[in-house]
Parts: structure tokens; sequence; C-alpha cells
């Protein structure tokens, strides 16, 4: 009985999480963001039993027929390799890293079935060897399967440190203490096959998954901090009417905007899925500072003074400041920055001639830099208290002359070439008011 406490521990332990993770799931009714965790339960579970199976087979030989055996085995390494690829999707789509099919193919899947179309031919290969403690097996399969949780795990690793930038600090240390556990786990296993400790290996990675993003108080912070936004949004929008339907418009041209220069491949180091995200997030509290400015100086019926025009440049630095004395405590590290770049330094020119830092070129941040093209459109073409609106005509020429002084020419270009979109959203954002 000894030789099956680890592995039935295990099953133990994850079958409590799976109770738990849907008990919560429905009790919050909270909406998760992807399929693959909870696959990977089913998985793991379904590995655990294996484990346990083969434990006995192993060790009753003389009673058990030898093509039940290699079928088990075989079927237990498939688990764990099953195991590892939903394990690296996971850490993909939590990390929301974009790869195309081919990359997928090439990268993922091809390595994944050929090495079980190895491990299916090499079966004959398996043999039972007799160590202190329990049997084990080894041959072609089980090198196989070696072979391809090291190749994942490199290629984790490699996605890690290419995107670590864009990584909250949560998924960080998640990353850190989870992987790097896990890997001694089974360095440890193919060492010393008769330790039987690789279902500790997976449950670390399951652990891990939970405890950081799939735990249902995790996920209600999060929509609770879409809600916090919302509502910051909406003070805004109660400051004046224009200033409300200006958030709604310039958000949707962020995401027009952001969406092509990804389909271009565009800033690929920076705009990443997890970038776009955030940038979606923080566009609608660029003009968080306005709350704080004066309504003589913001609901002004003319031109503004050169005193009250310096008053007005200030909504930048308090919304910055705002951004980060509210969100820093609700929200993941990338968005936080995110939404403090975009509310510091969406007046910055692409000449350093804007406000409030004067930073110029790519010095500006590119979520910032998108938001500048956005803001300055909808300011123009749409009537304010103090002037009325351009034509499109008009508009999209002011982006034009500012394409590589006022505006990051890429950025510039996109938004001019989109013009046919642009005028849709305008047309469906006026039927919705």
């Amino acid at each position: 009985m000894l030789l099956y406490k680890l592995p039935l521990g295990c099953l133990i332990l994850v079958l409590l999480l799976v109770f738990l993770y849907y008990f919560e799931k429905r009790r919050r009714k909270v909406r998760r963001r992807t399929r693959i965790f909870e696959l990977f339960l089913f998985v793991a579970v379904l590995y655990f039993c294996l484990d346990i199976a083969t434990v006995y087979t192993v060790n009753h030989l003389e009673s058990v027929p030898p093509l039940v055996n290699k079928v088990l085995h075989l079927a237990f390494y498939f688990a764990i390799d099953w195991c590892i690829l939903l394990s690296f999707l996971y850490l993909v789509a939590l990390l929301d890293i974009s790869f195309s099919k081919r990359q997928l193919w090439g990268l993922v899947y091809l390595p994944y079935g050929t090495g079980l179309l190895i491990m299916l031919c090499g079966l004959p290969s398996l043999e039972y060897r007799i160590g202190k403690e329990t049997n084990y097996s080894m041959g072609i399969p089980a090198y196989v399967c070696y072979i391809l949780v090291a190749y994942f795990f490199a290629l984790a690793v490699i996605i890690w440190f290419r995107n670590r930038k864009n990584i909250s600090r949560n998924k960080k240390i998640t990353f850190l203490l989870c992987l790097p556990v896990f890997m001694l786990f089974m360095i440890y296993q193919m060492i010393y096959p008769e330790s039987l400790v690789s279902s500790l290996a997976i449950t670390v990675l399951i652990l891990g998954a939970y405890c950081s993003a799939e735990n249902a108080s995790t996920v209600e912070l999060m929509q609770y901090h879409n809600r916090v936004v919302s509502a910051f949004a909406e003070v805004i929008e109660s400051r004046d009417d224009n200033t409300g339907q200006h958030v709604k418009r310039t958000t949707a041209y962020v995401r027009l905007i952001s969406e092509e220069l990804m389909k271009r491949k565009a800033f690929p180091e920076t705009l990443t899925k997890t970038y776009f995200h955030s940038i979606i997030k923080a566009a609608p509290l660029h003009d968080f500072g306005k709350v704080a400015i004066p309504d003589a100086v913001l609901q002004k019926k003319g031109r503004l003074t050169p005193e009250e025009f310096e008053i007005m440049k200030k909504h930048t630095v308090y919304g910055a400041e705002m951004v980060e004395h509210t969100l820093s405590k609700l929200e993941e590290l990338e968005d936080t920055e995110v939404a403090y770049q975009v509310a510091m330094y969406h007046h910055e020119r692409w000449d350093g001639k804007g406000y409030p830092k004067g930073l110029q070129g790519e010095e500006i941040p590119l979520c910032a830099r998108i938001m500048a093209v956005a803001d300055v459109f909808d300011a123009v073409s749409q009537k304010r208290c103090y002037r009325e609106a351009m034509t499109l005509d008009e508009s999209f020429a002011i982006i034009d002359e500012g394409t590589g002084s006022q505006f990051d020419p890429v950025i510039a270009t996109v938004f001019l070439q989109k013009r046919a979109e642009v005028e849709t959203l305008i047309q469906e954002l006026e039927t919705e008011k």
C-alpha cells in the first residue's frame, strides 16, 4: 500500500480542487477565460488513475497479462505528455501569446504528434526493472516521454523570457515558483525512475495555475476591477456630455487602430495580446484627470487663456496620479502601467513639442501614441462648447498633416487607411445615443 500513497494522495488533492473549482464557479457565477484548465484537470485525474494502475501492474507481473501491462503503461506515458501539452497551451493562453498556425503546428503539434507515434511504435521495447522499493518500466516510450517533457519545458522558458516585460507580477511569481519545482521533480524522476514523483510534478502545475489565476476569488477580483474602471469612466462622463461620448468614441478608435497594428505585426515586441487588452482597459481613463479641473475652465464657452490652458494641461498629471493611487491595488501590474502612461502622455507629440514632459518619438509609450491619434481626431471632429465640429474630411486632414510631426507616422497612417471603418464606428455610436 505504501507504493500507492503518493499518486493516491495527489489524486485526492486534485479531486478536492476540482470540487472546489466547480463549486465556487457555480456559487459565484464567474466566467472563465479559457477551457484549457478544465481539460487539464480532467486529463490530470486520468493520469493519476493510470499512475496508480501501473504501479499495481508493474509489481504484479506474474498475475497481470503482459499486453494489459504494456497498454496501461503506454496510456500512462501518453497521459503525462497530454498533461504537459495542455499545461503549455494553458501558459500560452494565460500570457495572451499569439501563435500563427504554422508556428503552432511546427513548434507544438508536430513534435507532440511525432513523439506519440514513436512511443506507440516503441511499445515492444518496454521492459520492467526491479527496484529497491518498486518495479518500474523503461524503454523507448519512457525516453520519448521525458524528451517531450524537456522540450515543452524549454519552449515555455523561451516564451516566458521573450515576453517577460509584459507579464504581470503574480504570473511571474507563479512561473518562477511552479515550473522550476515541476522540472526538479521530473529530473529526479528521470534519474531515479522508481521514485514515482512525477505525480507531484503535475500536482504542482495544477495548484500553481489554480492559485494564481483560476480560483473564484481571483476571477471575481478581476471582474470587480473592470467594474471600477467602468465607474471611473462614468465619473468622467458626468462632467459634461461631450466628454462622455468622447470616451466611448476614442476607445473604439483605439481598439480599431490596435487591432490593425497587430494584424500588420507592427511593434511586435510591445503590442502583444496582453498589451492590447491593457490599452483597451486604459483608453476610457485617458481624460480621468479632468475631474480635477474646475468647471470654469473645463466648460468654458470660448478659447482658453494661456493661464487657463496651463490649468487644463494639468489633467494629464492629475489623471496619472489618480490611476496610480486608485488602480495599483486593484489591477495587474501591466494594466496599471499602461493606464498611467495613457493618462500622462496622450498629449505628447512625435516632434517633442507636446506636454507634460516634452517626450519625443519612441520615448513616448506606444499606448499613448495610439491614444493621441484617437484623441485628436475625436476632438476636432465633434462639436465642443467652444467651437463647432470640423467635417470628416477636415478631421482626417488634421491627422494627415500631423503625421510625422504630431503623430507617430506608422499609427497615423494606419488610422487614415481605416477611414471607412472609422466612419462606420461614428455612425454606430451616433445611433446608440
